[in-house]
């Protein structure tokens, strides 16, 4: 999807953070509190989480995806391994070498074609999204580090980004 000039979205900029681990904690008790005990656990032990993402499944159990910098993988081992000991979780999955990508601002909320635009034209790029997540003003996504220069090629064709 090829877009003139005109038809890009203008954007504030391009987040971008390297070097980081996508852990799953996959299939956990859909219950209130459990994303925070886990964050909790995490931050008690000087652990910086750089993205969270939480979803439900149909089975009542959840899915927690959240980033770390690589240097700290070892470290969130030991922490999620005694943890989770303590409650049931299907399976716990470390994608390393991933990469946060996103597009920011101003009045994301007021720009509904934003999302299809970033989405689709990652995948034009054949980039495979791990995770994603949102908020009132930036779009995020966690990729494989190997996709990152396809990534920012499908960004530049659908927004003006500022120079």
């Amino acid at each position: 999807m090829v877009m003139s000039g005109s038809n890009k979205i203008k954007i504030s900029g391009i987040v971008k953070i390297k070097d980081l681990v996508l852990i799953s904690v996959l299939g956990v008790s859909d219950r209130p509190g459990i994303a925070g005990e886990v964050m909790s656990a995490l931050g008690e032990n000087n652990i910086n989480v750089v993205y969270i993402s939480e979803g439900s499944n149909a089975d009542d159990s959840a899915d927690i995806y959240f980033c770390i910098k690589k240097d700290d993988l070892d470290k969130v081992k030991n922490i999620l391994k005694d943890y989770f000991e303590k409650i049931k979780t299907r399976d716990i999955k470390y994608d390393t070498d991933v990469v946060i990508i996103g597009v920011y601002g101003p009045h994301f909320r007021e720009k509904p074609a934003i999302a299809g635009r970033f989405f689709r034209a990652l995948g034009s790029e054949h980039v495979n999204i791990l995770s994603i997540s949102t908020s009132i003003s930036t779009i995020s996504c966690v990729i494989s580090k190997n996709d990152l220069d396809r990534t920012k090629k499908a960004i530049d064709k659908v927004f003006e980004i500022p120079k």
